[in-house]
């Protein structure tokens, strides 16, 4: 596997939701000018790569073989890589961090550098002073990393960075054993309009979020002392299903047998989690929040309601929306002002 590392019209095609030229495309192939390709070169790739598009098609044309990039988060691309690269040639992340971190069956067997990321190196003014970096008034000197290096050597300048390979035990040992446990309250809009498309987001975000195997891929695993409470919603609001560490699948299999049906009350939803709030003994042990996942078409009012239940509680409790189809940002903006919900 080749690893490539950096931070208009083609004669291209893509395969997702894109614009004209497939700017916003997971999966972009790029076709040689000159005729049948001799092969075609697959690339799980950064989105930013998105941006030289131009060079990727020159070289396209130059080699007469077709190259398919999918566009990928980093957290992806490292993933790809420890589980054996996949189906892909080649890797080309934002940074060569994640190829440190996830090429642990060592398939990487060239890489080469297509750009360089700028790297803003602060110390004291007085340091950089004394080791004459820098003048009195604080006027800067170029600096190479050699300048660094043998400073470092000779004494004069200690530091630490992290390791990248030692990022990826750092999170996970944060995630399960070091962070304070969560009590997640995920309102979930299960009305007519949800159906569908919305639906299917709805389980799959929550499985991303939730199964325990799905979310360590993202460091976002739940934890053993964490609680999380899903409360489906269309006219009527349904019986909370609550999961108390990494047991999810009972909650995770009622998101999935719920039908979408019926009506909208999202302040019903809201006011329904504030009643599966943690106690006020037990609320210092959590981190709280609340999660709206909604197309935001409420039909009933029960606005000032959830206000005022909202306020009489007395703590700074945080909302969050997760926005399907065609929201209706008028009522989120409102919340956002009201309830510091983050949109």
């Amino acid at each position: 596997m080749l690893a490539l590392t950096g931070c208009t019209a083609f004669n291209n095609s893509d395969d997702g939701t894109a614009d004209g030229n497939g700017t916003s495309a997971t999966t972009q192939t790029f076709q040689p000018s000159g005729g049948k390709p001799t092969a075609t070169l697959s690339i799980a790739s950064g989105s930013e790569n998105k941006e030289v598009a131009v060079a990727i098609q020159k070289a396209a044309d130059q080699s007469n073989v077709a190259v398919t990039m999918h566009y990928m988060g980093s957290l992806e691309i490292m993933n790809a890589l420890k589980a054996g690269g996949q189906d892909h040639d080649a890797v080309w992340p934002a940074s060569s961090m994640w190829i440190s971190m996830g090429d642990t069956k060592h398939i990487v067997k060239d890489a080469a550098s297509t750009s360089t990321t700028p790297i803003v190196f602060g110390i004291a003014k007085s340091k950089a002073v004394k080791l004459g970096w820098a003048d009195d008034t604080g006027a800067t000197k170029p600096v190479s990393t050699a300048d660094i290096l043998a400073a470092v050597s000779d004494g004069k300048l200690t530091f630490s960075m992290t390791s990248a390979t030692v990022i990826d035990s750092a999170l996970n040992v944060y995630q399960t054993a070091l962070r304070k446990p969560s009590w997640t309250i995920w309102v979930v809009d299960y009305s007519g309009s949800m159906s569908g498309e919305g639906k299917n987001g709805v389980v799959k975000g929550l499985n991303a979020a939730l199964d325990p195997d799905q979310a360590k891929k993202s460091y976002i695993e739940p934890a053993s002392g964490d609680v999380n409470i899903l409360i489906p919603f269309e006219t009527e609001v349904h019986r909370p299903v609550k999961a108390t560490g990494t047991s999810t699948s009972d909650l995770l299999h009622e998101a999935d047998a719920t039908d979408a049906s019926g009506g909208t009350d999202i302040y019903e939803g809201l006011l329904s989690a504030l009643d599966e709030l943690p106690s006020e003994s037990e609320a210092s042990q959590y981190t709280t929040a609340i999660v709206l996942m909604t197309d935001g078409r409420s039909n009933s009012d029960h606005q000032d309601e959830f206000e005022s239940a909202y306020k009489s509680r007395g703590r700074d409790l945080p909302i969050f929306s997760i926005m399907f189809g065609g929201l209706r940002v008028k009522m989120c903006v409102w919340l956002g002002v009201s309830r510091g919900l983050d949109l």
